[in-house]
């Protein structure tokens, strides 16, 4: 924490333990989450406006949009799972501090897409393979997700959870709500020459495979 008590962006990078600490017993959780949130939201829409470069400024700034609505949305539909499973790992927090501490682990995400957000510009202003771009958007979001889960284990290392099974559920459940949200929001990235609109139900497995081959149509239901 820095002198005054809070939590800041440098010190959830460098001290994430202490910041897992703060949102288990600092004062003003709302005030907590209600920060982390917004770096969560702002380190997406970052990743989302380089992104959406690829297909000129109008598709940035919807990338950007789509992809605070992708951070956000798993975060409020995943938010019954991330209770339920801290309860069932014996915590005895408030829910609003279990909330934050599950939005330490998002804002690092946060952190971390944006951080990675130019050289993901420079590869979608510079490419014109959608496929490509869609691969290596995934990895770099992987990237972001591997360091974003290591939050969770101060969770066990400060006594607020006996187990870590039930967070690490919730964390995949999390990425899994997110994957399926892009497909929910689709096209994320439309091919500059490609103005139809995608129809019907579509899993975000099926929905990538056609888009790495760039079939930038549609899942229509069968």
């Amino acid at each position: 924490m820095n002198e005054t008590g809070k939590i800041n962006v440098a010190e959830l990078l460098r001290n994430t333990g202490g910041c897992v600490s703060y949102a288990q017993d600092g004062a003003k959780p709302w005030r907590t989450a209600a920060f982390l949130l917004v770096v969560s939201l702002l380190g997406s829409g970052a990743f989302g406006f380089a992104l959406g470069s690829f297909a000129g400024w109008s598709a940035a700034l919807m990338g950007a949009l789509k992809m605070m609505f992708v951070m956000l949305f798993p975060i409020l539909l995943c938010y019954p799972t991330l209770y339920v499973f801290a309860c069932l790992s014996g915590c005895t927090l408030s829910p609003i501090r279990i909330l934050t501490v599950g939005l330490v682990a998002t804002a690092v995400m946060g952190c971390l897409l944006a951080a990675l957000a130019p050289v993901m510009w420079l590869f979608a202003v510079s490419t014109e393979s959608l496929g490509f771009i869609v691969f290596f958007s995934c990895a770099l979001a992987a990237v972001a997700a591997h360091f974003a889960h290591r939050p969770l284990l101060h969770v066990r290392e400060l006594g607020i959870v006996r187990s870590l099974a039930g967070l690490r559920v919730w964390f995949a459940m999390f990425l899994l709500v997110a994957l399926q949200t892009i497909t929910l929001i689709r096209p994320m990235l439309p091919s500059p020459d490609d103005d139809r609109q995608p129809d019907g139900k579509c899993f975000f497995l099926e929905h990538f495979r056609r888009t790495l081959f760039e079939i930038s149509g549609v899942c229509r239901a069968q």
